[in-house]
């Protein structure tokens, strides 16, 4: 609202009223007045209200502008109110909010570079002060913009920047008039309220804006992590398919190797038992050719006395027949008992070696027996075989699968260790070690094992010798068997040219499941 101003002494035609209505017409006119003024302050002040409660409810930017124009509008006759808005990249005018003013003429507005001498908004923000322009056709700010101005009827311009927190810049406000004039302080005043009012609504549409992009970045992630993930997933399920088939397939490859493993052994146990026939047979040879030569020299004798005693015996010959009679008796019985005892070690072993049965049984003996059945062929026949055991170790174990070892470890030293040699030495000992556990050795004085072969001797099917006849599972049977149902452990040592030497560390009380041997049993 203009201010009231006093237009001078009362006229010649109010001489003749009397003084007091003179007063009341204007202590009237002052009180409507002040209620004006009172009326518009509260009509500003909720306008302010129903602002700021559309800036909290989030309402879009050109709509709170909008209705932040019209508000200032209201409070002054004739003027038309503008925000313009400045971009993000500090430079150029974007349109805000101006529903007052013809629409075209704000449209030619956007995407103006502000400067020096840009109309009274594009200076003011380029300034970053207030611009007044009284009469834009005579002012040089807006002497590249005449054109611009003149069909509309616009005269002046008010244009103050927006800030927030007095430091960056968001934009400016603007109050239009069709009439050459200057903002009264009444002007100054809803200049102050609109760039506060807006400076808040750019601001908090700004943080709308930004919290939004943040949102949809953070929704965007979401969804690549989500995507990321789910790859993921697929993948990691296609891995454990593939190991479930691996997997598979190893089991059926342990499977196949566990038949193949058993049945070799079984055939291992035919070739030990074999090999136990040949023995058998070459130790009994001894004794059942003499008793075969004593009683063909008994039968001679014995025709030859019935000779004799048909012509007449002397007492030189009768002597001489029961003698030579004694002597061949001695003879039989000597070897058949060598016989029957042989006989008997050869079944003890056979059957062991044939079975897993557990008995007690004594160490020194048992292996006596089995290297009767342990001769070297004839490629090795200089190769000497040797026992060095105790009689008072006793076991309580499985002496078949323990004999089924020691052989497998006599035969893998005679196939490798005495390859091209025709001579040498295996012994096999045995000694008392941790409390309740022995350390059988088998050591041979051979080539050794190369060093590059030593991390794999235990391997299924590894051998050096396939084309002499190894099968590359002697040495893993026998590792199975001692941490197995012996419950021991299997360890050696060996320097190519210097020998290998393997113990077993061997529980005297073999356990129902193989436990491992304390660390102090080598």
């Amino acid at each position: 609202m203009h201010e009231c101003t006093q237009t001078g002494p009362a006229p010649a035609s109010t001489a003749d009223q009397p003084p007091g209505d003179v007063e009341r017409r204007y202590a009237a006119t002052l009180i409507e007045h002040e209620r004006a003024v009172h009326r518009q302050a509260e009509v500003l002040s909720a306008g302010q209200n129903q602002l700021l409660e559309m800036i909290a409810q989030g309402q879009p930017l050109k709509q709170t502008l909008a209705g932040l124009m019209r508000l200032i509008e209201s409070q002054s006759d004739g003027v038309l109110c503008s925000t313009l808005l400045l971009d993000e990249d500090g430079v150029h005018i974007r349109p805000g909010a101006a529903p007052s003013l013809p629409e075209q003429y704000t449209r030619q507005l956007d995407g103006l570079a502000i400067g020096p001498a840009v109309g009274s908004c594009g200076t003011a923000m380029f300034r970053k002060e207030q611009v007044i322009v009284t009469d834009m056709l005579g002012d040089p700010l807006w002497a590249p913009y005449t054109g611009l101005i003149e069909p509309y009827g616009l005269r002046a311009c008010w244009s103050t920047p927006i800030f927030l927190n007095r430091d960056q810049l968001l934009g400016a406000f603007a109050m239009y008039h069709r009439t050459v004039r200057s903002p009264s302080a009444h002007d100054l005043q809803l200049i102050a309220v609109a760039t506060h009012l807006a400076g808040i609504a750019i601001e908090r549409t700004r943080r709308g804006d930004e919290l939004a992009r943040h949102r949809e970045h953070l929704e965007e992630l979401v969804l690549q992590r989500t995507a990321e993930l789910r790859d993921a997933k697929e993948r990691a399920d296609a891995i454990n398919r593939s190991l479930s088939a691996a997997n598979q397939d190893l089991a059926n490859a342990l499977n196949n190797l566990s038949i193949t493993q058993v049945e070799l052994m079984r055939r291992d146990k035919l070739a030990a038992l074999g090999a136990l026939v040949a023995g058998v047979a070459h130790e009994l040879n001894t004794p059942l050719g003499n008793c075969l030569m004593a009683a063909t020299s008994l039968s001679g004798q014995a025709r030859a006395f019935a000779e004799l005693s048909a012509a007449g015996l002397k007492r030189s010959e009768l002597d001489g027949f029961v003698g030579d009679t004694v002597y061949a008796s001695d003879v039989l019985v000597r070897n058949l008992t060598r016989a029957a005892d042989l006989v008997t070690s050869f079944k003890q072993v056979a059957v062991d070696q044939t079975s897993s049965q557990r008995r007690s049984f004594a160490l020194a003996d048992y292996i006596a027996d089995l290297m009767l059945t342990l001769r070297p062929s004839p490629m090795h026949s200089a190769v000497v075989i040797e026992q060095h055991i105790g009689a008072a170790l006793q076991m309580d174990s499985y002496p078949g699968p323990l004999g089924q070892v020691v052989t497998n470890l006599v035969d893998n030293a005679l196939l490798h260790g005495f390859a091209g040699r025709a001579s040498g030495a295996i012994v096999i000992s045995a000694r008392l070690d941790a409390p309740g556990w022995i350390a059988l050795t088998v050591r041979d004085d051979g080539c050794g094992i190369a060093p590059e072969h030593q991390t794999r001797i235990y391997d299924p099917f590894f051998t050096t010798r396939r084309n002499a006849g190894g099968t590359g599972l002697g040495l893993h049977i026998a590792h199975n068997i001692v941490t197995g149902l012996l419950g021991g452990r299997i360890a050696f040592h060996s320097q190519p040219g210097q020998g290998t030497s393997f113990v077993l560390s061997l529980p005297l009380l073999a356990p129902s499941i193989g436990v491992a041997a304390p660390a102090s049993a080598t």
